[in-house]
């Protein structure tokens, strides 16, 4: 016999509501444990089906704390929202928090499930804007096809190239796994930058492609072993980033 056409909905209101009191008596436990010497506020949490899995706090006009989380939180276990809790409330009430204090939380969020997840959500929800490869100074397609020949045998899949569509002062190019794409920051597309400094950057995030992140011993690795080691074979590598490091 079925349950009726609005079975599932309350079944799904039943588990939102679990998983908030749970995700709230995290952040009132993390709150004690600070020491901040002021009552626990009303916190209120809600779960947003963001791009990423971002979480912050913002304080509403009646005094209590809103926590909007990642949906992909709903799940997470009670030590990692523990831990999460921990480190954003130390930083909204600007207060230090104890050494792997993150660690629980960044554990579960290694997890490979936990990771595809993330991955699937981003390539879903996500939108990657980004300008022709083909810029003002320099042409990625060009430079990843020299690259790959020179490193790689021809060998390196290629994902989307492209530039920022804004100029940054700290991050000079990434690789997005969810979209498939290596974007360089767009303040590198000028004459003045040298060549070998943007070949430097693209062979990096190049690397990327060819040594995935993993999850050794509880820890997601960005740049593992073997991804150092070849960014070593890099020529003129010092060059390279000392010219990065000047502009």
């Amino acid at each position: 016999m079925s349950d009726g056409p609005g079975a599932s909905d309350r079944k799904s209101d039943l588990e939102e509501g679990r998983a908030i009191r749970r995700a709230e008596a995290a952040f009132r436990r993390a709150f004690r444990e600070l020491n901040l010497n002021a009552p626990v506020p009303s916190i209120e949490v809600r779960f947003r089906q963001y791009a990423k899995m971002r979480s912050k706090l913002v304080r509403a006009r009646s005094g209590s704390i809103q926590a909007h989380l990642s949906d992909l939180l709903r799940d997470a276990p009670a030590d990692a929202l523990d831990s999460l809790a921990i480190t954003l409330l130390a930083r909204f009430y600007r207060k230090p928090v104890q050494d792997g204090a993150r660690e629980p939380f960044d554990q579960w969020a290694s997890r490979p499930e936990i990771v595809k997840r993330r991955l699937d959500v981003q390539r879903s929800r996500g939108r990657k804007q980004v300008l022709p490869p083909r810029g003002d100074a320099h042409n990625l397609e060009e430079l990843f096809d020299e690259l790959n020949e020179r490193f790689f045998d021809g060998t390196l899949r290629k994902p989307a190239l492209g530039w920022s569509v804004h100029p940054s002062r700290r991050r000079m190019g990434h690789y997005d796994p969810a979209h498939e794409a290596i974007v360089l920051n767009r303040a590198l597309d000028r004459p003045n930058v040298p060549r070998l400094a943007v070949e430097f950057v693209l062979y990096h995030e190049m690397l990327h492609v060819k040594h995935p992140a993993e999850t050794r011993t509880g820890r997601y690795q960005v740049h593992t072993e073997g991804f150092r080691s070849d960014e070593r074979r890099f020529p003129r590598l010092e060059e390279a980033k000392r010219i990065l490091a000047s502009l």
